[in-house]
């Protein structure tokens, strides 16, 4: 069971990396055939199936990341129970942009609730809830 949650870590880790700096097919890598991803923050509808989902990251991608300069996603305190083949996770999520405008740097704060499944021996998100509780404003930094 170990070897299981810290492969789940991983995609949970994995997941940050591609949606700041990969690509849409990167991301919809992580999701299972049948996923569910449900943008829970945004109030859009569910998204259905891998290639669904591939498509709301190409437009989360030229939307949101073709408008910063920077952005990093960030996963802490991450809670998994495995039970056989099948796993739910939650985990804090903090994300930092800096838009390309000119505007102020902002970090958005919230959290993921994952339902995930083993396949081919490997780990999927089944579900992926996205929720934001908050965004903040930062001053930036002068040198």
């Amino acid at each position: 069971m170990t070897d299981d949650i810290v492969a789940i870590q991983q995609v949970l880790y994995r997941y940050c990396f591609a949606v700041d700096k990969g690509t849409a097919d990167d991301v919809a890598a992580l999701f299972h055939e049948n996923a569910t991803l449900m943008p829970v923050y945004s109030g859009e509808p569910p998204v259905h199936g891998r290639a669904a989902i591939r498509e709301w990251y190409v437009n989360y991608h030229r939307d949101l990341r073709g408008r910063v300069d920077h952005l990093r996603h960030c996963v802490t305190n991450p809670a998994i129970d495995v039970s056989g083949n099948e796993a739910t996770a939650q985990c804090y999520l903090i994300a930092d942009a800096v838009p390309k405008t000119g505007g102020n740097p902002y970090s958005v704060a919230g959290y993921y609730l994952d339902k995930l499944v083993k396949d081919g021996g490997r780990w999927y998100f089944k579900e992926r809830q996205i929720h934001v509780t908050h965004t903040v404003e930062n001053n930036p930094v002068r040198r």
